[in-house]
């Protein structure tokens, strides 16, 4: 196979290379939607619901965007450690993805603002003059200025592990040194565990802290689970669309697809694993400054009990009888349908978890969340894109890439 051939096989297409110009107009148009439909779903066009019930929606769809950048930065930093092969392929899909976290940076801005701009209308219920109870012996944790400089620690850590790994691995397709794949294998240990006192943390802030009253040491893992799914499931449908289009014919085979569908699988457990263990600790507890993050969601009549059910059969009982076959993940059209469906679900579950504490909704502010979410995953996927463009999407100098076109699942 000649250079050319080569290089056009792990090119982003060329009618993907317009996209993202569209993608930004209709994520724009989408979020204004979204803001006005938030407002329609107040009492007496109260403005301060309005921007509770907005907010609620953006650190949504946000935290969702933000989970395929988090997933892909640990999948690429694991793999590395663990000198894999069978990834080499497919990483560079993975390090693209991690490279958006500087525009996930970017739009974390509002909820700084907001956070920033003390008053009574607030995402975070700590975020007040006049705290009380439990909030006010949190004050000296949970307080604006300090939740912006953890943040931005947050941001550091997780911006400047992506851009080490994908700047060398970028360095490596001009120079095909092996040694800069020893070099960031060197780093990616203490990158890893600084990475996960950040995403945990991360959790605590910038959703846990929603309900401040409300605790749960487990909860950092609960959401690295969601972004592990979720970039997996994303990372299937990128392969199986660029193979559609004549792109990474000869570097993604199925072997690949079988251990993206195996972690899918695993990923489905785990999730709910740890989603169970939460609450029957809580359950079992019974205190009730623990259980009333459950009383909202589960004992109420406002229809997210129906959700938890929803997010029951859809995140893990469904898909694990549907992931469970080996014919089903090493079947293209098969795995394509569950990624889609768990990327559905993993919406759900961040739903789930943030928007009932934004009050009672009614259908206008569903209709805005949906359309909320449009807009962040249009401007997601357009950062994407353009970070796609003049990149080769497959790491061809690293001395892995081989034998990931070679191995082979082993039946036993």
């Amino acid at each position: 196979m000649t250079s050319e051939t080569n290089s056009n096989d792990i090119s982003l297409p060329a009618s993907w290379k317009v996209m993202p110009a569209v993608l930004v107009a209709v994520g724009a148009v989408c979020l204004l939607l979204s803001v006005g439909l938030c407002f329609l779903n107040t009492h007496e066009g109260n403005r301060a619901e309005g921007v509770q019930f907005f907010m609620h929606s953006y650190l949504t769809n946000y935290m969702y965007c933000l989970s395929f950048g988090l997933g892909a930065l640990f999948f690429v930093l694991v793999q590395f450690l663990c000198r894999a092969g069978w990834s080499a392929s497919v990483r560079r899909l993975a390090e693209i993805m991690a490279s958006t976290l500087p525009l996930m940076a970017i739009l974390f801005l509002p909820i700084i603002v907001m956070v920033l701009m003390t008053n009574s209308v607030s995402l975070y219920e700590w975020n007040t003059d006049k705290p009380e109870g439990l909030i006010a012996a949190k004050k000296g944790f949970l307080n604006g200025p300090f939740f912006a400089v953890r943040s931005l620690v947050y941001f550091l850590v997780f911006i400047g592990s992506a851009y080490f790994v994908y700047s060398n691995s970028r360095r490596q397709d001009e120079s095909g040194d092996a040694k800069i794949t020893l070099k960031i294998q060197a780093f990616s240990g203490p990158l890893i565990m600084l990475y996960a006192l950040a995403i945990s943390f991360a959790s605590f802030d910038w959703v846990m802290s929603i309900d401040a009253d409300w605790y749960s040491t487990i909860f950092g893992v609960i959401i690295f689970a969601g972004s592990m799914l979720a970039f997996f499931s994303l990372l299937a449908i990128s392969c199986m669309l660029l193979q559609r289009n004549g792109k990474l014919v000869k570097y993604v085979t199925v072997e690949n697809y079988h251990d993206i569908a195996k972690f899918m699988f695993g990923f489905v457990m785990f999730w709910a694993y740890v989603s169970f263990s939460q609450y029957l600790l809580y359950w079992y507890g019974d205190i009730p400054e623990e259980t009333i993050w459950y009383q909202i969601r589960i004992n109420t009549d406002n229809g997210w009990p129906y959700i938890a059910v929803i997010l029951l059969f859809c995140h893990f009982v469904i898909p694990f009888l549907g992931l469970l076959s080996r014919h089903v993940r090493r079947h293209r059209t098969g795995l394509f349908f569950w990624a889609c469906w768990l990327l559905i679900a993993h919406w759900i579950d961040l739903s789930f978890l943030i928007l009932p504490n934004a009050g009672p909704v009614e259908s206008m502010f569903l209709v805005g969340h949906l359309l909320g979410f449009i807009g962040m995953v249009s401007i997601f996927l357009a950062m994407l894109l353009l970070k796609s463009i003049n990149v080769p999407l497959v790491a061809v100098r690293d001395p892995r890439v081989p034998e990931a076109l070679s191995y082979h699942n082993i039946i036993v």
